[in-house]
């Protein structure tokens, strides 16, 4: 009895500090670009519930999830998952094993971008942080192997869809699940920088930031990233925790002067429990008032400390929360105007 009472005061308290907070935006449709939900019927509904308790608390309107699936998960039929998600979710091809060599042929990605994928995720990330020593000769990003699917990219406009670069690098000592050694940091950044120099024409989303949001002068490499690659944007997935690294108004003038190449993105996994939707919800409501408002917020998506909202302009909200994925990504404007959203 103890142990209900417990979850039921954590649930409350979850629920009514999102209750408290009512978007001053209802209108903008939010699409969240970096998901992990999975395919299964359950997840499905739960992300349906969720967006059903983010517009009664908070007036937000969470319309449509890239799923960039899992590990280990199968391809999935895409009109099947469209079908169940009620139009809301749109799927990527992933490959969770880069450095092991890509599993898809280069010949076969048209036929999934015809079945609907609406892009490739691969996961780069620092294989070698738990080996402390790079022995095992797998290759980076740019390994030449890789050449011909970046090229079948680009020929066919098929979107690399949160590519998981590194991870992040900086002062935490107290973390184990960062990579640490800024040499290392930079030789996946480095490797990144090589894909996009030999592939102009690949459009391509980085995920988190491309782990560039924790250090101000990471920014600032990220502005020239930006700067020279026009068709590199960035989803926000897995950042709002690292923004009291930053200093605010350098970080709010970046979001502002590239809010054309910024998307709005999580990195939520599946719940199996109804129950944890609220606590769903809660994580949504406080990356969106850290966007949205001047707000003191204690925790980003993923919790962490307290954080002063970067309360950005209209217009950059508009591009971040769907402009910018429609603008991308296949099917997603014509999902937008098909479940009734007014969109410019």
């Amino acid at each position: 009895m103890k142990n209900l009472i417990i979850i039921y005061l954590l649930i409350f308290s979850f629920t009514s500090a999102s209750s408290q907070f009512r978007t001053n935006y209802p209108d903008i449709p939010r699409i969240d670009v970096h998901t992990h939900i999975g395919t299964d019927l359950t997840g499905i509904a739960n992300c349906l519930e969720l967006r059903k308790i983010l517009l009664d608390s908070s007036a937000i309107d969470l319309a449509i999830w890239i799923n960039l699936g899992g590990g280990n998960d199968p391809i999935e039929n895409t009109a099947y998952v469209l079908a169940a998600s009620k139009g809301r979710m749109l799927c990527a091809i992933a490959d969770y094993a880069a450095h092991d060599g890509l599993k898809y042929r280069p010949e076969a990605l048209e036929g999934f971008q015809k079945q609907g994928f609406v892009g490739y995720k691969i996961w780069s990330g620092p294989w070698y942080r738990k080996l402390e020593k790079k022995e095992d000769g797998k290759p980076y990003i740019d390994d030449p192997a890789h050449e011909a699917t970046f090229s079948e990219m680009e020929r066919i406009g098929f979107l690399a869809a949160s590519i998981h670069i590194a991870d992040p690098n900086g002062p935490w000592e107290e973390r184990t699940d960062w990579l640490a050694d800024p040499i290392e940091y930079w030789a996946e950044i480095n490797a990144w920088r090589n894909v996009l120099e030999k592939h102009p024409k690949l459009i391509a989303v980085a995920a988190h930031g491309n782990w560039m949001l924790c250090q101000d002068a990471q920014i600032d490499y990220l502005r020239n990233l930006l700067a020279t690659f026009p068709n590199l944007h960035i989803d926000l997935a897995a950042t709002f925790q690292y923004y009291h690294l930053v200093n605010r108004d350098n970080l709010r003038s970046f979001m502002i002067e590239w809010s054309d190449r910024i998307l709005f993105g999580t990195d939520i996994g599946q719940w199996k429990d109804k129950g944890e939707s609220s606590l769903r919800a809660e994580q949504y409501t406080r990356a969106f008032r850290i966007l949205e408002t001047g707000d003191t917020v204690k925790g980003g998506f993923f919790g962490g400390p307290e954080i002063r909202g970067l309360e950005l302009p209209i217009d950059v909200l508009e591009k971040i929360y769907y402009k910018n994925a429609m603008r991308l990504y296949p099917q997603v404007k014509e999902s937008l105007l098909t479940l009734g959203h007014i969109v410019k």
